[in-house]
């Protein structure tokens, strides 16, 4: 599509979140991902620390809340009505006890989560009801919605937040990405669910494409680009589905090789996309004797290391299936040479 095509989904799918220089930009409240604490804890500790030591942000969290539930409505273990009366109860803790105004989840999935029960709200006036009923008699707590993206009814992901500070952070950087390829992988549950509350849309979102470019990196596009990294709920869930999983990741890495064989850098913002586009790869070097080694990094583990912190005992390579090292050198970011990968490795 031509640039003028580009500008106008851009501003159809214009979201405001604000900055630490907006008002309200640097009082936040957030919910963790399950999936996130026990794949990859340290996306979001790295995240924590930029947030609150590089921006400022006063994140708050309550101690009470729980997981959205979306992986078991998505695996039909839970209804709908279960969904809300969560999502209401965590906004509530959020509101009433940590006092905070703008609300972000760490993963696609809740921020999806939260979306849908939030527009079921909108649209079907006694979904509300019920629920603002059902909170109120099973856990005494008030109904409360957030507001954040430009005054709607709304939550936004950690990514916008990053986004909407990525001057900020820039600014920050003490290593820089000019010079390196990379492209980008937004998560299905940011973009494709409900794509008027993503940054740009579904087609040209630009939540991650603009960190990259503020970091200085050169954008790529490729025919896969927006393919699916095949996770599912089901596919990862059950052995005999796995090679779905794997076949999906095949398919999109090996478009992006023949079109940037020397592009070895894809940014994402989905826990599971984060885990698979990278634990898939091992699979198919073992299965296929293939190697892509494209170093799939999420939007706080790239900042992290671009600011200067520890690749491995802060940003988590260390769990990397993928060798970070040749991303690191590339950048020139420097780690401990004289220990061996497997020590780099281990446990901190």
């Amino acid at each position: 599509m031509k640039l003028a095509g580009k500008n106008k989904a851009w501003e159809k799918h214009q979201k405001a979140v604000p900055s630490i220089d907006d008002q309200g930009g640097k009082l936040w409240g957030c919910f963790r991902s399950c999936f996130l604490q026990s794949t990859a804890p340290y996306s979001e500790g790295v995240a924590y620390k930029i947030l609150q030591n590089d921006l400022g942000i006063d994140l708050r969290e309550a101690p009470g809340h729980t997981s959205c539930g979306a992986i078991g409505y998505h695996g039909d273990v839970s209804c709908l009505e279960t969904q809300m009366v969560v999502a209401a109860r965590n906004f509530s803790l959020a509101h009433y006890e940590q006092g905070v105004d703008n609300l972000f989840s760490f993963c696609v999935t809740s921020f999806a989560n939260y979306t849908e029960v939030i527009n079921l709200w909108e649209e079907e006036p006694e979904l509300k009801e019920y629920t603002k009923k059902t909170l109120k008699e099973t856990t005494g707590r008030e109904f409360w919605i957030p507001h954040v993206s430009g005054g709607r009814p709304s939550v936004v992901h950690a990514s916008d937040v990053f986004f909407a500070n990525r001057d900020k952070l820039a600014a920050k950087a003490k290593y820089s990405l000019k010079g390196i390829k990379a492209t980008e992988h937004v998560g299905c549950h940011y973009g494709k669910m409900f794509p008027d509350h993503a940054m740009g849309g579904a087609e040209f979102p630009q939540v991650l494409v603009g960190l990259l470019e503020a970091f200085g990196a050169e954008v790529v596009d490729y025919p896969e680009r927006r393919h699916c990294c095949g996770m599912g709920f089901r596919q990862c869930a059950f052995p005999e589905n796995r090679d779905y999983t794997a076949s999906h990741v095949y398919k999109k890495l090996k478009s992006l090789k023949e079109m940037h064989p020397d592009c070895n850098l894809m940014l994402t913002n989905c826990p599971g996309c984060t885990v698979f586009l990278d634990a898939e790869q091992g699979a198919i070097k073992d299965l296929m004797e293939e190697e892509f080694n494209v170093s799939i990094l999420d939007y706080a583990q790239l900042t992290g290391l671009l600011l200067g912190y520890d690749p491995f005992k802060d940003c988590g390579m260390n769990a990397k299936v993928v060798p970070i090292e040749p991303l690191l050198d590339q950048i020139g970011i420097p780690y401990d040479k004289s220990k061996t990968a497997e020590e780099r490795r281990r446990p901190f």
